[in-house]
């Protein structure tokens, strides 16, 4: 089985195509509000170098977020518009599940982190083990100080279950704004190198041929996001309608 895998959740526009334990290409280019423009030409590009078209792709997969509301918005709505023209399963995919990946060989935990903006960060603790990855918690969108002390909350756990020999690691992209700030405030916090703070859509391969491994595939009718919280756009029309019913009582 041939899969196209991307994620446009951050700031890096990544697109891979593989089979099942193997990756065929990947594609990483930094584009911040640009992944409409970027990432059909990378997935055209990426496609044939690797000598095959969209007809030959055989499932669609696509990071969910949570991150950022407008780039995941457009890797959904591509990722659909591909398994309807091209009748083939999709599987949308945890773009912080996809962050943790690549450390599920760490035995320990790990805590995926990315900016969502208003001094918020989303995250979420894993259990990794032998290449295994155990979701702990829900995706959550928190204050930087909150995420210190539930991080500081389960060094303790770890600690009371290794007899302090392990640390949690932290990987994601809120690391380029809070770095600093987590090494202060979160004790025997480790933390994962650059190269890794972004979610990567060979990631997102390996995790949706998990899915496919376990006969799972989603509806592309009814295939959504992850928010972890309401976008921008329906804060503010609920404020709006808030400030409209506390006028229409005074």
């Amino acid at each position: 089985m041939l899969l196209l895998a991307f994620d446009t959740s951050t700031d890096l526009c990544t697109v891979a195509v593989g089979e099942k334990d193997v990756l065929l290409g990947e594609r990483n280019i930094c584009a911040p509000r640009g992944h409409m423009q970027k990432l059909f030409p990378l997935t055209d590009s990426l496609l044939s170098d690797i000598g095959c078209d969209i007809q030959d792709i055989d499932a669609v997969a696509v990071g969910l977020g949570p991150g950022s509301f407008t780039g995941v918005r457009i890797g959904v709505s591509i990722a659909k518009g591909l398994a309807q023209g091209t009748r083939k399963p999709i599987v949308g995919v945890s773009s912080l599940d996809a962050l943790a990946k690549p450390l599920s060989f760490c035995d320990g935990l790990v805590c995926a982190v990315v900016d969502a903006k208003k001094k918020e960060v989303y995250s979420c603790f894993y259990k990794c083990f032998g290449g295994n990855l155990q979701r702990l918690t829900d995706y959550k969108a928190l204050s930087p100080e909150k995420l210190c002390d539930k991080l500081n909350e389960m060094n303790l756990s770890v600690s009371d279950e290794t007899e302090g020999n392990e640390k949690i690691t932290l990987v994601g992209d809120a690391l380029n704004s809070h770095l600093s700030f987590f090494k202060e405030r979160v004790k025997r916090a480790k933390f994962a190198p650059p190269n890794l703070w972004y979610p990567k859509a060979s990631s997102i391969k390996d995790l949706a041929f998990d899915r496919l491994e376990n006969g799972e595939s989603d509806d592309y009718l009814t295939l959504v996001p992850i928010y972890a919280r309401i976008p921008i756009a329906e804060e503010m029309w609920e404020k709006k309608v808030r400030e409209s019913v506390e006028g229409k009582k005074s």
